[in-house]
């Protein structure tokens, strides 16, 4: 058999695969359509109307210094339920937002750094946690937060009493541009998405892996259900096909507020050695090692976070 023939019957089969791939990730589309409602806010749960955009938060304690905690990617403003009750209890007023495009924030663009920054700007000075109003807040910012916080105290100064990385150097992470855009279209995009975001094994999975052997059970109703509500799919779609937010070593070193790095010594995605770098770049020498604590630090060790927070908020 010919060089030529053995090709072309190569063709033919990965053309007949690539087929019936598409035709089944179409198939699983139309089968898993839907939604689900918007839950009723929880005890802690409100909303305000800034810059354009309902945001819905978490607060604990009503007086006291402010602290503002901002989640990272694919997490929500609920991974601090664990930390805010024992904040408030210690006489601080904590408030944690969902960043647009996660969370029950409403689903409304630009799912952009500047985007997120302006949300969270807006957020504090509806929420009078400014200095004309006294009560400038502490930001903290875990994962792909710690950008958007450090993104604000660069733009801002005075927006910021404080900046904490958690888990995160601040910097793009994630695909980025390159091949992997190139698979991340219809059909494919949205069979993806709903893999990762309806089946609770594999969420399951992924969560015991970044949170360590010292979290809580995964909980699908709060890690799953945002993922699932009006606009959720179309918003993470508009996310995963561009470069996922973050700041630059130069734009990290224009922050001059105090900031400190805090990091899980379990965490696979910063090791004391980035910890430290991220730290030079703020400016500071301030870093703090959670021991035992995978990536998710807030819920494998809610105790230490805590303790951390109040010293750094005093």
């Amino acid at each position: 058999m010919g060089l030529r023939r053995v090709l072309g019957r190569v063709g033919l089969a990965a053309l007949g695969a690539f087929v019936v791939l598409t035709l089944a990730a179409a198939a699983y589309d139309w089968g898993s359509a839907g939604t689900v409602p918007v839950p009723p806010l929880d005890d802690h749960g409100h909303t305000v109307r800034a810059g354009g955009l309902t945001t819905h938060y978490e607060q604990w304690g009503g007086s006291g210094p402010p602290i503002v905690l901002v989640h990272g990617f694919m997490e929500s403003a609920q991974v601090w339920d664990r930390v805010g009750p024992q904040l408030a209890a210690a006489g601080y007023r904590v408030y944690a937002l969902d960043v647009r495009g996660f969370g029950y924030t409403e689903r409304r663009g630009p799912y952009t750094l500047a985007g997120d920054t302006a949300q969270l700007r807006t957020f504090v000075m509806a929420l009078h946690l400014d200095a004309a109003h006294h009560s400038t807040p502490v930001l903290v910012g875990h994962s792909s937060g710690a950008a958007i916080v450090g993104d604000l105290a660069r733009t801002d100064p005075s927006a910021a009493r404080r900046v904490v990385f958690m888990d995160g150097d601040g910097t793009p992470y994630g695909v980025g541009p390159g091949w992997v855009h190139h698979l991340f279209v219809d059909p494919y995009a949205t069979a993806m998405l709903r893999l990762a975001t309806r089946h609770t094994s594999l969420a399951e999975r992924a969560y015991a892996s970044a949170c360590g052997p010292t979290c809580p059970p995964f909980d699908a109703q709060q890690w799953l259900t945002p993922l699932r509500v009006p606009g959720a799919e179309g918003a993470l779609k508009a996310i995963l096909s561009q470069p996922l937010i973050g700041l630059t070593y130069a734009q990290e070193r224009q922050v001059h507020v105090p900031a400190v790095v805090v990091y899980g010594t379990l965490d696979p995605q910063m090791s004391r050695a980035s910890a430290t770098a991220t730290a030079a770049r703020l400016h500071s020498h301030d870093v703090v090692a959670i021991p035992d604590a995978g990536h998710l630090v807030m819920l494998a060790a809610p105790d230490a976070v805590s303790a951390v927070l109040q010293r750094l908020s005093r």
